[in-house]
């Protein structure tokens, strides 16, 4: 279900979901935006639990560092701590009792959310269709949609250019490291020539986005789909 939600709609969903968490310091709703978008991927995609989890953990980890820094460094502290590890037991209950707690839950709950309904639209969106359905629902010029997908299917020519590179690389018994600067200036120059390459074959085939053209596929607008978005965003609203 949630794949078939027309792309733009479900992006202009979650950037009013976004807005509406980031104007409000509510705990209580960013755990109820999390759980729901969270439920919503298990009940109503075809994505599978554990992909989703395995997205989820780097949210939970950098939600757990905000806590921390939250809760133990927070500016407005009253309560001198050097080191996490140096804390007493009564500076903990002070901590806990304090506003820094509230502070950290904010933080941290406010990312999570923020993941949820990022991994959401992510895992549940076509990369193609979604650039059509820009072209189509929010007038996109195509030239700047067929632009994003060329840049899209040169993603993994780039990623098998640098192991190719790093592999010449260590056969000349040199550091083969992605982020040593001749790796990626080599890259970078192959990728150049291939963008030029797509460019010219796109101008010889005629391609203009001024002219009128027809489309094999359109992206449909739904009733379904703005009944979805009004809902999502309107409970949103509401908890707030």
């Amino acid at each position: 279900m949630l794949e078939k939600w027309n792309p733009s709609v479900k992006m202009i969903t979650v950037f009013l979901c976004v807005f509406i968490l980031t104007v409000r310091n509510n705990t209580k709703l960013n755990i109820i935006v999390f759980i729901s978008f969270v439920i919503g991927m298990l009940l109503f995609s075809d994505v599978k639990p554990g992909k989703i989890f395995a997205f989820l953990l780097p949210a939970f980890i950098a939600a757990f560092g905000l806590f921390i820094m939250g809760l133990f460094y927070s500016r407005n502290s009253d309560i001198s701590i050097r080191t996490i590890f140096d804390i007493s037991k009564e500076q903990l209950e002070a901590l806990t009792t304090s506003g820094n707690m509230v502070t950290a839950l904010q933080l941290a709950t406010r990312l999570l959310a923020y993941a949820g309904m990022g991994i959401l639209f992510s895992l549940t969106t076509d990369g193609e269709y979604f650039v059509r359905s820009l072209m189509h629902q929010l007038r996109l010029p195509p030239k700047f949609a067929y632009g994003i997908l060329a840049a899209f299917y040169l993603l993994p020519m780039m990623r098998n250019e640098l192991r190719t590179v790093q592999t010449a690389f260590r056969v000349r018994n040199m550091s083969g490291f992605s982020l040593r600067p001749k790796i990626l200036f080599t890259m970078l120059v192959n990728s150049v020539r291939w963008s030029e390459s797509v460019a010219m074959a796109m101008e010889s085939k005629g391609f203009s986005g001024e002219a009128e053209r027809t489309y094999h596929d359109i992206p449909k607008l739904r009733g379904m789909d703005l009944a979805l978005a009004v809902v999502s965003v309107g409970v949103v609203a509401f908890i707030a």
